[in-house]
């Protein structure tokens, strides 16, 4: 599918939109906590607003050819979204332990049938992923990340 896009206004659009959705449940959060996340909003918003001066001062217009399967998109997207919901209720942890390991599987799947000691070599991998990722948030970035059902 090929499309005819002002790249710059549609990604500064996006921008927007993903600050505003990730801005409003924002108020349990306590007063340290919210630090990094405001910080990463103000700059996607900031760079989300000069995206789109920038798409009616000079427009970028480009064809833009989406190759794959819309339907596979479509729940990528999705399956994302549960991530970020799951993550309150699970904790950090488990929902990203389930999602990893899914995400990998649906998109090794696309290229045929997945054994199950291909699933066993992948779990080292992502316990590894998992891990430098939680340890980058709570002892790097000290950001409390949610325990969910282990609190």
């Amino acid at each position: 599918m090929t499309l005819r896009l002002n790249t710059d206004f549609a990604a500064g659009l996006f921008g927007l939109l993903f600050a505003a959705v990730l801005w409003f449940p924002r108020e349990g959060m306590g007063r340290l906590s919210i630090i990094f996340p405001r910080a990463i909003l103000v700059i996607t918003v900031a760079l989300s607003l000069a995206l789109i001066v920038k798409a009616f001062t000079r427009p970028a217009a480009r064809e833009i050819t989406i190759e794959g399967s819309p339907r596979r998109l479509v729940i990528m997207i999705a399956i994302l979204f549960a991530w970020w919901y799951a993550i309150d209720l699970l904790g950090f942890l488990v929902a990203t332990a389930f999602v990893f390991f899914g995400l990998t599987w649906y998109l090794a799947s696309v290229e045929g049938a997945v054994s199950m000691r291909r699933l066993a070599q992948w779990v080292p991998i992502i316990a590894v992923l998992i891990g430098v990722f939680y340890l980058a948030f709570t002892q790097v970035l000290n950001v409390r990340l949610p325990s969910g059902i282990w609190s």
